[in-house]
């Protein structure tokens, strides 16, 4: 009896541990305003992208907002004093759209490989 109320805990919290749809790696299904072509969103709640327009290395740390969508807490290496915030949502179709403000920014298909950030 003893053994089983300490295993009752233990699969209660990994049964509350899915991963997020936003988390894996991105790959930009089109071109985008801001030259986005790929973006990770770590398990671990940091993310990463680069743009073009404007040039940046974007390092993010990342929570669920919702059952679909994760808020992206950004700084741009351009300026890091600056935080900005974009929203990741993911479609049923498994389609993800990175956008600021509203607008849509790019869309993106996950593809294989383990999100990991060095």
């Amino acid at each position: 009896m003893k053994k089983l109320m300490l295993l009752v805990p233990a699969v209660l919290a990994l049964a509350a541990c899915a991963p997020h749809p936003g988390a894996g790696i991105w790959t930009a299904a089109d071109r985008n305003a801001w030259g986005i072509s790929r973006l990770t969103l770590a398990y671990e709640g940091r993310a990463m992208f680069d743009s073009s327009t404007p040039p940046a290395n974007w390092h993010c740390f990342w929570g669920g907002r919702d059952k679909h969508t994760a808020r992206l807490d950004c700084t741009p290496s351009s300026d890091t004093g600056k935080e900005t915030q974009f929203l990741f949502s993911v479609n049923q179709d498994g389609i993800g759209t990175l956008s600021l403000n509203g607008k849509p920014l790019g869309h993106f298909r996950r593809i294989d490989g383990k999100p990991e950030i060095p």
